[in-house]
């Protein structure tokens, strides 16, 4: 059973109602509550500005920004900004409480996923369980720099802005990884929410995915189900559903999952457990055999193409293998193979595995719905529905090309992030999203699962009522507010079993094309503007020119630069057929964005 630690009574947390009664509460905040006038005097934006004034809570003085990730830094920048999004969270639950006229939790995480082991960071989980609001960003990182001395009016002004009233009632749910550092953050997350007047609960050690979940589940209908059993309870319930009666071969064999040290191989027994009698897990690289992140995770295995360490080619050739990375919310799948060494299946194969699944249950062997394109009529708009694989310019092109000609999806470009991609998949009936990277996940939206319950299954045929439950078991076994490394997980092993596939059947959908990625230090990063999806240059018409000329004269070839978000560097990319094609590609690109972007320093060398 998942324990949280309570800062305020059982009964009261229940139905976290508010009260002024704490029963963890540091030494630090009672200083600060006294300093605004006492417990019963001075509002909650005194307490909380008079806490983050104490000198052991100052700011450092490098300025964080919020981002895609959240705040990521070296742990020991993070003190005063994790007392702070404490008091954020508050405020961002008291407006999605006075908005949905009932109490939305905010959660906040401390974790700096794959980044190493003296790193640390915190993400905040919003009301729909997804990631922060955009518009919030800013409120973050102002609060974050806010002077040592003006917290209490930067809440304040934020609350103004966002008409906040600081009397509406708030929770903040809590948790943190495996890092040394975690503790002491995540202590001071739950002292900045207290101080702000939160409700908190403090669930310890979670996977990011997990913290989603329950935020998520607790702001619907499905609070019974917020909390780890019932995470747990999901992915059985929807991987039976998905494989709807298939047979489950017992020599199958186990998934052997990297852990990467981290939180995610902490949760494996129980998800093992979750998942016995349906397929077999061991975790490899537990915590405490290794440190977060180094040699392994899936991090190391899809930038550096190298297996992780605790893994071998002859013992472990043809067994079904996996990485998670720190805070387990990427998945990439790999294995050995006698006759072609090691393999990887990154992000952009687990999305032609989905792809295909969602394909199955659609067509004509399913429930002969028609996918609907842009711009295409359809012959009966009733039986239609909008399913799409986002990808950004990152993804190997042979992946695309599979999906769109083969599948006959839609595959449309986002810019690089998670919140871009995201937000793009969400434009579909069925949105499928994973970068190469591994992070991803499958959203259905309200209208089409709908549409599926509604649906009498003892008026079907046997196939259309099976496809009809694999595509209702699918929503619930993959994330639907965030990418899930040990749903995602769950999910490939259900189609895998399925289809009867092995990963080398996966492996054989097609063959990527070799890449090359690159960079060249700039004067001004700034003068390089990208088009939306960040595949062409849109302010340097000599650069596009020159890129789209050397492209020209390559088999396969496809090439991109764009600049960094946080240094005066342009990035390269490019893919080719044969690896000598794609090297030389890269460097030509290099050297035409050197030329014309104002690159410093020595030209760039060839590569390879």
């Amino acid at each position: 059973a998942w324990r949280p630690t309570r800062t305020r009574t059982r009964a009261k947390l229940r139905g976290l109602n508010s009260s002024t009664g704490v029963s963890h509460v540091a030494l630090a905040l009672l200083v600060a509550m006294a300093a605004a006038g006492g417990a019963g005097g001075g509002s909650a934006f005194d307490v909380a500005g008079a806490l983050a004034a104490e000198p052991a809570n100052a700011k450092p003085s490098t300025a964080l920004a919020y981002g895609t990730a959240g705040f990521r830094a070296k742990a020991d920048l993070l003190p005063s900004t994790a007392l702070r999004m404490g008091m954020l969270a508050a405020l961002r639950s008291r407006k999605a409480t006075a908005e949905a006229g009932e109490l939305k939790a905010i959660g906040v995480m401390v974790t700096a996923s794959h980044n190493p082991v003296a790193d640390n960071g915190l993400k905040i989980t919003d009301a729909d369980g997804g990631m922060l609001a955009a518009s919030w960003e800013r409120h973050a990182t102002a609060l974050a720099n806010a002077d040592n001395g003006g917290v209490a009016d930067a809440l304040r002004a934020l609350a103004a802005e966002e008409g906040i009233d600081e009397g509406t009632q708030c929770a903040v749910f809590l948790a943190r990884d495996t890092r040394p550092s975690s503790e002491l953050l995540a202590a001071l997350v739950r002292d900045g929410a207290i101080a702000a007047g939160a409700d908190v609960l403090d669930f310890g050690l979670l996977t990011t995915p997990q913290l989603h979940h329950t935020v998520r589940y607790h702001n619907t209908d499905r609070k019974e189900d917020a909390n780890e059993t019932g995470y747990f309870r999901m992915l059985r319930a929807g991987y039976i559903e998905v494989l709807n009666g298939a047979p489950i071969d017992a020599a199958r064999g186990a998934l052997f999952i990297d852990g990467a040290h981290g939180i995610g191989a902490d949760k494996v027994p129980a998800l093992a457990d979750a998942m016995k009698g349906l397929v077999k897990l061991e975790a490899r690289n537990a915590v405490g055999e290794g440190e977060l992140n180094a040699g392994c995770g899936a991090e190391h295995v899809q930038k550096g193409r190298l297996p992780p360490h605790g893994f071998d080619a002859t013992a472990d050739v043809g067994k079904r293998l996996c990485s998670l990375d720190g805070d387990a919310d990427r998945l990439v799948y790999h294995y050995f193979s006698a006759e072609r060494g090691w393999r990887l299946l990154d992000g952009d194969r687990i999305a032609a595995l989905a792809a295909t699944f969602l394909r199955d249950q659609l067509g004509p062997s399913g429930l002969n719905w028609t996918i609907a394109t842009e711009g295409v009529a359809v012959a009966d708009p009733t039986s239609a529905v909008t399913l799409g694989v986002v990808q950004t310019a990152y993804a190997n092109g042979a992946s695309t090309r599979y999906i769109r000609d083969t599948l006959k999806l839609p595959v449309p470009l986002a810019k690089t992030g998670v919140k871009y991609v995201h937000h793009k998949a969400t434009e579909f009936d069925i949105g499928v999203y994973f970068e190469a990277n591994g992070h991803g996940t499958i959203l259905f939206s309200d209208r089409v699962l709908a549409r599926l319950r509604a649906m009498d299954p003892s008026s079907m045929a046997p196939h259309v009522a099976a496809a009809r439950s694999r595509l209702i078991g699918a929503s619930i076994l993959i994330n639907q507010a965030i990418g899930d490394a040990l749903s995602d997980a769950m999910f490939c092993e259900a189609v895998l079993t399925l289809k009867g596939w092995s990963v080398e059947n996966w492996d054989a959908l097609y063959e990527d094309l070799p890449s090359r990625q690159t960079k060249l230090a700039v004067a001004d990063r700034t003068k390089i503007v990208t088009n939306e999806d960040e595949s062409r240059v849109v302010s340097l018409p000599a650069l596009q020119a020159a890129i789209d000329a050397a492209v020209a004269e390559v088999e396969s070839g496809r090439a991109f630069v764009r600049p960094s978000g946080t240094e005066d560097v342009v990035r390269v990319y490019a893919e080719a057929a044969t690896e000598d094609a794609a090297n030389a590609l890269a460097h030509r690109v290099a050297m035409a964005a050197y030329e014309h972007a104002g690159g410093v320093g020595d030209p760039p060398a060839p590569i390879g």
